[in-house]
């Protein structure tokens, strides 16, 4: 009995040394678990040990860092428009440039006088009897009144004193001589009538032996018109006022 009762005393000494050396492993491979969490993975992340040895370890990831971008000297901050460029939504307009002034001068008149439009002693019906030649006079005109003159106007030119002289009637528009109504002057031509634009002109002729005061031929009206660009005659002279038997 005696050596039984050592027999279970060294059983039970092996059995505690079993048992310190199981919890030496447990405590050894608890540190062992809490040193490899508490290392630095590969990433970068540090990994934090729980209190629970079981459950796997949590990871804490560190918030996003908020970082700011200084731009370059000279170029324009996110979202502020460039100096000089329209803002967002805003259209450019751009001013029109006034346009040039164009500067009509005043179409020279040096026909009229004072109280008529078209004077027989002016400037510029002087100059258009030069241009008929020598001896050329003006003996009766148009009576418009400024404020209503005619397109057309009439001055009677006389080229001598006899009764039996070549006459020309001379026409003007807008202040510009145009010519003559034929190109040869013919005597015992008078002008019947005018209204505005249009002249009528009455030629007579030498029939017999009468005098050249008293022409018995005719008359034969001529309407000049003024058509906007020029004169228009309504029809020819007769045979006996271009070719006089005498």
């Amino acid at each position: 009995m005696e050596s039984l009762s050592a027999r279970e005393r060294a059983g039970d000494s092996e059995s505690r040394k079993a048992m310190k050396n199981a919890v030496r492993m447990s405590v050894l491979m608890a540190v062992a678990a809490g040193l490899v969490a508490g290392c630095t993975g590969d990433d970068g992340v540090t990994a934090r040990p729980t209190t629970s040895v079981t459950g796997a370890p949590s990871v804490s990831v560190e918030p996003p860092v908020e970082r700011t971008v200084t731009p370059e000297a000279g170029a324009p901050s996110a979202g502020e428009p460039e100096a000089g460029a329209p803002s967002a939504g805003t259209p450019s307009v751009s001013a029109p440039s006034a346009p040039a002034e164009t500067v009509v001068a005043p179409p020279v008149d040096d026909i009229s006088g004072p109280g008529r439009c078209i004077d027989p002693g002016s400037t510029g019906v002087r100059n258009a009897l030069a241009r008929l030649g020598d001896g050329w006079a003006a003996s009766q005109a148009s009576a418009d009144a400024p404020g209503s003159c005619g397109e057309l106007l009439w001055v009677r030119a006389v080229g001598g004193n006899s009764a039996g002289a070549p006459i020309h009637i001379m026409f003007f528009h807008d202040g510009k001589y145009l010519g003559t109504a034929t190109s040869e002057a013919y005597a015992f031509t008078y002008v019947a009538g005018a209204n505005g634009n249009a002249v009528t002109v009455e030629y007579k002729w030498l029939v017999g032996d009468e005098p050249f005061a008293a022409p018995q031929g005719g008359p034969v009206s001529i309407t000049y018109t003024w058509t906007g660009s020029g004169v228009a005659m309504s029809g020819p002279l007769p045979s006996e006022v271009t070719q006089p038997h005498r």
